[in-house]
């Protein structure tokens, strides 16, 4: 479904990535781990063209994305993502947030797209929510708001860059619920996180970043348990301690 090969990126001097390659099959969730200033988030930006890749490619189902011809917006629609901060607009409900896309994108009748926004509230637990405004929910609500619309969209894959952190703690579980749940359902998702219980429960496999390269990838008893690197070894002893 995603395929990422040779992708270098920089920003000045500063060497981001470093020839990052693998690959995402349908289906799998893909947890990617690692210090700050590893890459993570510039990848998952590179993969939905956010950020243009210096050079390498990105696939998506086939289709290399950035090259000359390729409509961002059209590549936004195969992958959706999920950020750090909801990106909500304040001055809309939650189901004209989730709408909003439906109409001005696909072009679908309004009564419709307030069906399919209904249908993916209640999706993620805020069926009671769908006339509140982004002022009037909590932080974990409105994350989960913009996972619905993002899932509006009819995505291929799901992209979430670290959608915990911003959040209190005591709403950081009822989002990695909902991954979770989408992850069990088939969804094609790749998460850069913190969380290193959902990245053991809910993973497919796991990728340690460091330093913009893939350092080691494997299962999440692999790399938890029994990682064959130093520096994944090190990195996993103190997260995990």
């Amino acid at each position: 479904m995603i395929r990422v090969n040779d992708i270098q990126k920089h920003f000045g001097a500063l060497h981001v990535l470093r020839g990052i390659t693998f690959e995402v099959q349908k289906g799998e969730a893909i947890v990617i781990i690692g210090p700050s200033g590893s890459g993570k988030s510039t990848l998952l930006r590179c993969i939905n063209l956010l950020v243009e890749p210096d050079s390498g490619q990105v696939f998506i189902d086939g289709v290399q994305v950035n090259r000359h011809g390729i409509r961002h917006e059209w590549v936004r629609q195969q992958v959706g993502m999920v950020f750090q901060s909801f990106n909500l607009f304040t001055h809309l409900t939650a189901i004209d947030n989730v709408t909003l896309g439906l109409t001005r994108v696909k072009g679908m009748p309004h009564d419709k797209a307030v069906q399919k926004a209904r249908e993916l509230l209640a999706r993620v637990g805020l069926a009671v929510k769908e006339n509140a405004y982004p002022a009037e929910l909590s932080g974990g609500q409105q994350q989960r708001v913009a996972i619905a619309r993002a899932l509006a969209m009819d995505p291929k894959a799901m992209l979430f860059d670290e959608p915990t952190s911003a959040l209190d703690p005591e709403y950081i579980r009822e989002v990695l619920d909902v991954m979770t749940a989408l992850a069990r359902e088939g969804m094609t998702m790749i998460v850069v996180t913190h969380e290193m219980g959902f990245a053991s429960n809910a993973a497919s496999r796991i990728l340690f970043m460091d330093a913009g390269k893939i350092v080691e990838e494997g299962t999440a008893e692999q790399i938890f348990q029994n990682p064959k690197e130093d520096r994944t070894r090190s990195f996993v002893s103190k997260i995990l301690r």
